[in-house]
């Protein structure tokens, strides 16, 4: 048989990535302290401090841990009496930037107070925020942000990846 003086092998393809901001977005994680107000069960208030994660100066976004963020949803749901959204790992919440606490509307505890303001989302005093109650750690982002949509994504991949995670468990 003669030699073969072409190669087997297709030349490789060139293809362009449409690369979004999700994928090229940095997430900082800093050390800093909150308090956590809420009302005991006497309707005192109580205040306890809390080691959170936060952002740079430009993001909009807060993590701590799941007690913390359990309970508030708890406490939000005994004072209003109501299911506060059609999706339970989201709380709707408000970020009052004068005060710079995060609590929900129809109640003024509990909340979370951080000792620095986030970038303002609107005219006014208060940015619409949601808690996200799901992962290892609970967080809290000002919605229409970059941190919001990182948030989501990551919620949305979690949940189609965790059918593949505890097939990988299990082998």
């Amino acid at each position: 048989m003669p030699p073969r003086l072409t190669s087997r092998f297709r030349p490789l393809q060139t293809f362009s990535l449409n690369l979004n901001r999700h994928l090229l977005f940095r997430r900082a994680f800093h050390d800093a302290k909150a308090d956590f107000i809420t009302l005991d069960a006497k309707g005192s208030l109580t205040k306890r401090e809390l080691d959170i994660f936060i952002g740079d100066p430009h993001q909009t976004y807060i993590t701590f841990g799941k007690d913390v963020g359990f309970a508030m949803n708890s406490t939000i749901v005994k004072q209003t009496g109501m299911c506060l959204a059609s999706d339970p790992e989201k709380v709707p919440l408000t970020f009052f930037h004068d005060t710079r606490h995060f609590a929900h509307d129809a109640v003024p505890y509990p909340r979370i107070v951080i000792k620095q303001d986030l970038p303002r989302q609107n005219e006014t005093n208060m940015s619409p925020a949601t808690l996200w109650l799901w992962g290892a750690s609970h967080s809290i982002t000002l919605d229409g942000t970059p941190d919001h949509e990182f948030e989501e994504s990551s919620r949305e991949s979690h949940e189609r990846l965790k059918g593949a995670a505890e097939l990988l468990r299990h082998r």
